[in-house]
């Protein structure tokens, strides 16, 4: 079998002093349940900065100003696929959050000890733990 990469980017989201957090719906076959950012795969060519402003307006119709990347959590999602999610700071803009109820059913604006409390996706998590393991 032949092996691949995928990149994802993500948003941490940022207004004011508390992220976006989107609840995955029961709907969505991966991970239902769990907490996440907004995000998604990079397609194919596509620049990661673009890709990410797509999935946010996709997945949660805001505007952000996407800044520096954060984090990069690196995985082997099964013995053929090597996944890379890239979490970029992101400032918000303009919008009201509309979710996708196939992918997610909820959000939350959070501080970042209330989102300690939510359980959460492994990429986010990972990142979570890196930045209080550090304060």
């Amino acid at each position: 079998m032949e092996q691949y990469q995928k990149v994802a980017a993500h948003a941490l989201i940022k207004d004011g002093d508390n992220y976006l957090v989107l609840h995955r719906s029961p709907e969505n076959d991966y991970m239902s349940g769990k907490w996440d950012i907004p995000g998604g795969s990079v397609e194919f060519g596509e620049n990661p900065v673009e890709g990410l402003e797509r999935e946010v307006f996709e997945e949660t119709g805001l505007k952000v100003r996407i800044g520096k990347p954060l984090y990069v959590y690196s995985f082997l999602s099964n013995p053929q696929r090597h996944q890379f999610q890239i979490i970029f700071e992101c400032e918000f803009v303009e919008g009201e959050v509309k979710l996708n109820p196939e992918e997610h059913d909820k959000f939350l604006w959070v501080t970042l000890d209330e989102m300690g409390i939510l359980e959460r996706i492994a990429f986010l998590d990972s990142y979570y733990q890196s930045v209080t393991n550090n304060s």
